[in-house]
């Protein structure tokens, strides 16, 4: 619902009406996610927001009555845009376990409908605050669940299935956290080695075209261990 709240100090009763007509609540939670990812919690401020739309302070209580709504706000959209994408990925895949992973890889891989900079800025921000804290927490959760239903899907059962799905998004979480950056083939390249160490499993031959990794069936005879000096640079953590 659209609001306006009294005007603040050294602000009119008119400052940014013409704008604020035009910019949705959506509006003003996009450019607190650009603000967060570009320089975390503290730099989502009114002002500096104000700044980046083009419109003066006034217009942000058209659509909030503090920055405490607009931060909540901001959460909500980070549970639901930066999780529900996983969850689609996993549901069109069908019911075959491997093809639920291979569409939940293909998804980290790929970083278009999943950011891990919006997670890694959400995270730094949980650090410190008790309501970011327990979103992060619900959100993770949420996802292990997810990871668990896809193992018992491919044979594991209760604690098995929960302590692998753990491993296997702590192994995610990891894998951003320490800021680990390989180019797309390399990641490919060692997905089988992954999913081999993660599930117990090898990658079966029809969910590879899914993810665009390349045949490598880690056979003893054909196995091909990667040293640390065949890793291009930029390829280890920074």
């Amino acid at each position: 619902m659209v609001r306006k709240a009294p005007p603040q100090q050294g602000e009119t009763a008119d400052d940014g009406a013409g704008r604020a007509g035009s910019l949705a609540r959506c509006d003003w939670v996009d450019v607190a996610r650009r603000a967060l990812v570009r320089g975390g919690i503290a730099s989502v401020k009114v002002d500096r927001l104000a700044a980046d739309l083009g419109v003066t302070r006034g217009s942000f209580y058209w659509h909030f009555a503090d920055r405490a709504e607009l931060l909540a706000a901001l959460l909500a959209h980070w549970e639901a845009t930066n999780t529900a994408p996983m969850e689609q990925a996993v549901a069109q895949a069908g019911a075959d376990g491997h093809a639920k992973l291979a569409a939940l890889i293909r998804l980290w891989i790929d970083e278009v409908a999943f950011s891990p900079a919006y997670d890694a800025a959400v995270r730094d921000w949980a650090r410190h605050d008790p309501a970011a804290a327990a979103a992060v927490g619900r959100i993770d959760e949420r996802r292990i669940g997810l990871l668990a239903g896809i193992f018992a899907d491919l044979g594991y059962l209760g604690t098995d299935a929960f302590v692998r799905a753990r491993v296997a998004y702590f192994h995610q979480v990891g894998y951003y956290a320490l800021a680990i950056r390989e180019p797309r083939a390399l990641r490919l390249d060692l997905l089988p080695h992954y999913y081999r160490v993660l599930t117990g499993f090898e990658m079966p031959d029809h969910v590879r075209g899914t993810t665009g990794s390349s045949r490598d069936d880690g056979r003893p005879g054909s196995r091909r261990m990667v040293s640390r000096g065949d890793l291009p640079k930029g390829s280890r953590a920074r």
